[in-house]
């Protein structure tokens, strides 16, 4: 604030700085006070309070108007530069306002990390092109206190469960989708017509680490196959590491169904055809609280329900937690 102290002692307002642009401009006092539409004495009494506050002569009366003194070439320069900030202030708010621009930082679980997050970006930044989105992804335990402290402004994924929800506000994407087995497409299941539990129990699982929103899941759906935890060979909460090891090793896994056709198509992975018990995780995003969201974030939302719609056919829907 130091750099400011001489503006704010010379009681110096954007009108003011105006003014010194016209009267740079025009170098007559009727002309400017014609332009800014205020009179010839109200433009003369406006200068002598600008010179007393900045404690020096601005312009010399000259034979065709009037002239800038040196310290009037300065000022005037800067207020100039000045102006076109205010400007472009003015600009980037009234963008911010519309959700023409801005930066949007979204947290992504797994689970919308692959389809979900990335076309509903897509699709905001064609309407806004000069808006940016950063994406963090990592699992709820890391992402939710990110939220709390303000270094993001959404999150998107698995809703967490009550006991985690406290102070947000939860926009529902799909009610749910269950889990459907997975694994590479060399496993030795892979070519098998049909899939019988006892048929898992000869390989390890991997399945998300211990905090996440998705392990309450997949351990549902391992307690209604019998499938012990001795099973579990590695805990990921990577989609990128956790495709990797199903493509390159026997384990098994369970994704949702959406993800998991999603990586079929790409020739990832391949769904087991295995009755799986159904266990519904409703998937949307989340945000504090009593926290304005910019135009931006809202224009986000909108994108990510109707990508949702297509993907799950999905029963898209507003409540609070």
């Amino acid at each position: 604030m130091a750099q400011l102290d001489w503006y704010i002692r010379a009681n110096l307002k954007p009108r003011h700085l105006q003014l010194l642009v016209a009267l740079d401009d025009l170098r007559n006092v009727g002309r400017t006070a014609e332009l800014l539409n205020v009179s010839q004495p109200a433009v003369s009494k406006t200068l002598a309070e600008i010179e007393r506050g900045v404690g020096v002569s601005l312009f010399s009366r000259g034979p065709r108007g009037l002239v800038p003194t040196v310290y009037g070439e300065c000022l005037i320069r800067l207020c100039r530069e000045m102006l076109r900030s205010l400007d472009a202030a003015g600009d980037e708010l009234r963008q911010l306002r519309v959700g023409t621009t801005g930066r949007v930082r979204v947290g992504v679980l797994p689970v919308a990390a692959p389809v979900l997050v990335p076309r509903a970006a897509i699709r905001m930044q064609q309407r806004t092109p000069r808006s940016i989105v950063v994406l963090h992804e990592a699992t709820a335990d890391r992402l939710l206190p990110m939220l709390r402290e303000g270094s993001l402004e959404v999150i998107v994924g698995t809703l967490p469960p009550m006991s985690m929800s406290g102070g947000l506000e939860v926009q529902l994407l799909h009610s749910g989708e269950g889990a459907v087995a997975v694994c590479g497409r060399q496993h030795p299941l892979a070519l098998r017509p049909r899939i019988e539990v006892a048929d898992l129990l000869r390989f390890p699982l991997l399945i998300p680490p211990r905090g996440t929103i998705y392990r309450d899941t997949v351990e549902k759906v391992m307690e209604s196959l019998g499938l012990p935890n001795s099973l579990v060979q590695v805990e990921s909460g990577s989609m990128t590491a956790s495709n990797t090891y199903l493509r390159e090793t026997e384990l098994l896994s369970f994704y949702s169904p959406h993800l998991a056709k999603h990586y079929q198509r790409l020739g990832w992975l391949h769904i087991l055809p295995l009755q799986v018990p159904s266990v519904r995780v409703p998937i949307g995003c989340f945000w504090l609280k009593n926290t304005e969201i910019g135009a931006t974030t809202r224009l986000l939302i909108e994108m990510l329900g109707d990508v949702a719609t297509e993907e799950f056919g999905g029963d898209a829907a507003d409540c609070d937690t």
